[in-house]
């Protein structure tokens, strides 16, 4: 519980030190002398949105601290896990630390912590229920959660929405495959198109290269063939050669040679050895076997020509074409394989839908349970608040058509009506402010009191309410004090009379400007605290009197 907070330079605050004790505490004073800045106080450590504004003026930084015996259960077990809190301590001190900047600090047991933490521990120690729990109370979600807390179904509403992600989860992923899978066709086709081209080429590594290479001996030997047959024609060609030309110039000069002997006969050698290099020449180019293959050319000009084709079309140098042929298999491999993923995922999204679907409509039989349970207390609550013949009801409508949703497939709705023949109708369209004022009260009281935090703070939720209304309403907040710890701020006379503890906020000039305090009371100081709540600024004996009597007859006196 809250058994500590000191506020230093917090608004109208200098300094103040309240230290509360178990049951229902109640903060008075008159009106603009700053109640509620203890609520805003403990906001602010408990990690409300901070603001340079909220430091008093002349200032550097305001401060609030919390103090806190530990609630006997595992909810904060990870301040021990993250070393925030040390094993076996026993006190929890939040601080918040607001500088004239804006900027703030926040601390655990004299560790700075983010603000996160600040907020996850504050969740678990104290609840704030506000002035606007009426207007919250018309929300459909806030009802559901009102009911859920009612009904201690929380647990079961987590596990349904974890279900529920869950199932959303994989059905994303199974509608994600299947679009895959539509969008995929056209390319597999292509794929395996190629595929079947590629195979039928038969690419390798170094398979390029080896064609090529065999390519460029066969061009080789197809060019030397020709220069050879070219060659032989002109050394057999029947008609004219130059083997028979040769002769027939060397028998014309041998026919002259006695003419000139010293001239011509030299001559004559030269050509007659010439003729008989080319005769042996022509021997040698007639045995000569080159295997040109000129089929198996063609045939390697077309296998590389299909190589260059593919490769332009891949965007690859030919001798790298067979690195695709492994990434189209994968392509084609991987579409294949999407059925059976399809297949597989399809009956995991069937068994996350079942389990969502048993979770959502366990989840909503017990609201129907509930539902009919705070239908009557509520009801019953709420006749002690001078409406003797209302009526309150939850309904709960299982919507099985609809799609999954993560708080489960019900429809909850608060249905009202205040006076007798009056037919109910949804809370919004039936009840004026002050029953929906004091509906919220009932409502904040009866689900807090089921899922509590140790601390509750009912921050003027019972505006708009008097007389004997105002003593139910205190009887209702000093039961619950009986089994949480439970502070309200009030105007009321008789909540302030029915709480085991009172605190008066009083607003003072000091030569420092403005300053707000709060002073426990004892039981001399409640008495005229409330009688000023009852008769004004002027406190006679008859007011005393009657505030004496109201302290003793609310179960407030010490």
């Amino acid at each position: 519980m809250l058994e500590q907070l000191l506020v230093k330079d917090l608004a109208l605050s200098q300094e103040n030190d309240l230290r509360f004790a178990p049951g229902l505490t109640a903060i008075t004073g008159e009106t603009g002398a700053g109640k509620s800045l203890t609520v805003d106080a403990l906001s602010l450590v408990l990690g409300a949105r901070a603001e340079s504004s909220q430091v008093r003026k002349g200032c550097a930084q305001a401060r609030v601290e919390a103090v806190f015996s530990l609630p006997k259960d595992e909810r904060l077990s990870f301040l021990t896990e993250q070393n925030y809190l040390s094993e076996g301590e026993e006190t929890l001190i939040l601080t918040r630390v607001v500088g004239a900047d804006g900027k703030s600090r926040s601390y655990v047991n004299n560790r700075p912590v983010t603000l996160g933490v600040l907020r996850e521990v504050g969740a678990e120690l104290v609840s704030i229920h506000g002035q606007h729990a009426s207007i919250r109370l018309i929300d459909s979600a806030e009802q559901r959660k009102l009911l859920d807390a009612f009904g201690r179904l929380e647990d079961l509403h987590e596990r349904t929405a974890a279900a529920f992600a869950a199932y959303s989860k994989q059905r994303a992923a199974l509608t994600s495959l299947s679009e895959e899978q539509q969008q995929g066709a056209a390319a597999f086709k292509s794929a395996r198109y190629d595929l079947e081209e590629l195979q039928k080429l038969a690419p390798a590594e170094g398979s390029y290269e080896a064609l090529s290479a065999e390519f460029d001996v066969l061009m080789n030997r197809r060019r030397s063939e020709e220069a050879v047959a070219l060659c032989l024609g002109a050394l057999e060609d029947p008609e004219h050669n130059l083997l028979d030309i040769l002769s027939a110039r060397i028998s014309d000069l041998i026919a002259v040679k006695s003419y000139d002997e010293q001239s011509l006969g030299p001559v004559i050698e030269l050509l007659s050895a010439g003729a008989q290099s080319l005769d042996e020449a022509r021997d040698r180019l007639s045995s000569l076997t080159l295997h040109s293959d000129p089929q198996r050319a063609e045939e390697l000009g077309n296998t590389l020509g299909q190589y260059h084709d593919l490769a332009r079309r891949y965007a690859l140098k030919p001798q790298d074409l067979y690195e695709k042929i492994p990434q189209l298999q994968s392509s084609i491999e991987h579409f294949l394989s999407l059925r059976g993923e399809i297949t597989k995922l399809t009956e995991e999204v069937k068994a996350l839908r079942a389990d969502y679907e048993a979770l959502a409509g366990e989840l909503s039989a017990k609201r129907q349970d509930a539902a009919l349970k705070m239908s009557a207390e509520v009801t019953a609550q709420v006749r002690t608040l001078a409406m003797p013949d209302a009526r309150f009801e939850v309904r709960v409508t299982f919507d099985a058509e609809g799609r999954p949703r993560q708080d489960g497939r019900d429809e909850i709705q608060f249905w009202f009506s205040a006076n007798r023949g009056q037919d109910l109708l949804e809370l919004g369209q039936a009840a004026s402010g002050g029953e929906i004022s004091r509906l919220a009260l009932v409502i904040e009281a009866l689900c807090s009191g089921t899922h509590a935090t140790p601390t509750l703070v009912f921050d003027e939720v019972d505006t708009g309410i008097s007389g004997r209304t105002a003593s139910a309403v205190g009887a209702l907040l000093r039961s619950l004090g009986e089994k949480l710890q439970v502070i309200t701020v009030t105007h009321l006379p008789q909540v302030a009379a029915a709480a085991h503890q009172q605190f008066c906020v009083s607003k003072e000039d000091t030569d420092e400007g403005v300053r707000s305090r709060a002073v426990v009371l004892d039981e001399r100081s409640r008495i005229e605290e409330l009688a000023r709540m009852m008769g004004g600024e002027v406190v006679t004996e008859a007011t005393l009197t009657s505030a004496k009597e109201l302290l003793h007859e609310h179960g407030g006196a010490a």
